[in-house]
């Protein structure tokens, strides 16, 4: 049995596999895999799988989402001199003067702006009943913010957004042209009184800008990226006001609502991203890691074929949990996945208005084929084929009654589509076996529900 992870979420995920490692997956690997062996986490979302097993296993992880490769090379591609230096050390040192000094420039670009929303928020979050002319003013503040790219005039006298407003469409068009361009200002353009508020938004800019400055001569001036960053993403999905994903911020048109808002923006971006860095080098230095272990950031069918960024190396497991539904996670993750890159992304617009989710353009975002009614089944195939030429085990998380492939087959009049599925991967390997438990599981506004959660464990 592995020894407990350390309690880290790392992020608000729409997965559940932490919970499900110790009482369900850890068994049916161990099943498949001695210790020592190689595990692919092949769609390894927040690395909750990886983290699990990478004590007693060598582990590659894998995700076509530049953020969740992050945060896996954070917890697993740990050497033993990575880990000495951990240790000691000294996240003040690496990001302060950094960190500052966009914080400085941010703070007089955002001046009455800041200062308005400080005063506001202190009122909103005073002991006592709040005034409605507070939340009046705190809805009026917010509706204001400058509309990335746009210059639009407000006719107001006193607009405290006023100088801001004048420069942002040309900083943005700059950072386009060059994304290296300071004070980096993405996140405050992007997202501030969307998902976050103006003072946690410069930080967040200028946290992201400090790990980026982290000169390359630096002794693990890699790692330390990767950590630090992999701290800032779990201060974001922690600190944001919408609710535990980003396809949509949160109305405020309800009082109960706004308060609720403004109590997410109150809270503190530095010391979430010391909290969450403090975990992540708890946990690696509590429970060390085999060497060997590699993240890739590739779609799970590119990575596995034969012309795949895997190659020859040897892989004696591969666990698949692949999405269950239509839901793309780069359209519910797009904030973190922008933040990861900071590249200033071209937005999606409905007509001539940028969507309430301010997301990157459709055609930037990942879909994977597991999300695709007409190319479940082939994701399937692939997949197991793939397994098969390799020599590797496959283990399948899925849901028995709401995953995409098993509701598809229901509909088309299959009273058992777990033993369908089971049939299919038998096509490819000599022994599949179904386990099941149920789960209790909330969805995108759902109230909690029982689900049937599978485990298919497929043997070469």
């Amino acid at each position: 049995m592995s020894a407990p992870m350390t309690p880290l979420r790392t992020l608000w995920y729409m997965g559940a596999k932490t919970r499900l490692c110790e009482e369900f997956i850890d068994g049916a690997v161990r099943d498949l895999i001695a210790p020592g062996a190689t595990i692919l986490d092949a769609c390894s979302g927040t690395g909750a799988v990886g983290r699990w097993f990478a004590g007693d296993y060598r582990v590659f992880a894998n995700d076509a989402q530049e953020f969740s490769a992050v945060i896996a090379r954070a917890h697993l591609e740990v050497s033993e001199k990575w880990a000495e230096e951990l240790d000691c050390m000294e996240p003040e040192s690496d990001l302060a003067e950094s960190r500052d000094r966009n914080v400085q420039s941010l703070e007089e670009l955002f001046g009455a702006a800041l200062q308005r929303e400080d005063d506001l928020l202190g009122q909103l979050l005073a002991e006592g009943d709040v005034e409605s002319g507070v939340l009046s003013d705190y809805r009026q503040f917010c509706s204001l913010a400058p509309i990335p790219f746009q210059n639009p005039e407000t006719g107001l006298e006193d607009d405290p957004y006023q100088g801001i407003r004048q420069r942002l469409p040309e900083l943005l068009q700059e950072r386009r042209q060059s994304s290296a361009a300071v004070p980096a200002v993405m996140c405050s353009a992007y997202w501030s009184q969307v998902y976050f508020g103006i003072r946690q938004s410069i930080r967040i800019d200028s946290i992201r800008q400090a790990i980026e400055e982290i000169p390359q001569e630096t002794p693990f001036a890699a790692e330390k990226k990767s950590i630090y960053l992999a701290a800032l993403l779990h201060a974001v999905s922690v600190s944001t006001s919408g609710t535990s994903h980003f396809a949509q911020p949160r109305s405020v048109e309800k009082d109960k609502e706004l308060i609720a808002v403004a109590k997410r923006r109150s809270i503190d971006i530095e010391e979430q991203f010391e909290l969450a860095l403090d975990a992540i080098r708890r946990e690696v230095l509590e429970r060390p890691r085999l060497s060997g272990n590699r993240v890739f950031c590739s779609d799970v069918l590119q990575l596995l074929a034969e012309e795949g960024e895997l190659g020859s190396e040897k892989i004696d497991l591969v666990y698949l949990d692949p999405p269950y539904t239509t839901d793309n996670y780069s359209r519910f993750y797009h904030v973190l996945e922008t933040l990861a890159r900071y590249d200033y992304p071209e937005l999606q617009c409905r007509g001539e208005e940028l969507t309430k989710g301010r997301y990157p353009l459709r055609e930037e975002r990942f879909t994977s084929d597991f999300c695709s009614g007409s190319q479940v089944e082939n994701a399937f195939r692939k997949v197991a084929e793939d397994c098969v030429r390799r020599g590797a085990h496959l283990l399948i998380s899925y849901s028995g009654d709401t995953g995409l492939l098993t509701k598809k087959w229901t509909r088309e009049g299959h009273d058992q589509p777990v033993a369908h599925l089971r049939d299919l991967l038998l096509e490819y390997f000599s022994s599949v076996e179904v386990r099941e438990q149920k789960l209790m599981h909330s969805g995108q506004g759902d109230t909690n529900k029982a689900v049937q959660e599978i485990l298919l464990l497929c043997e070469v």
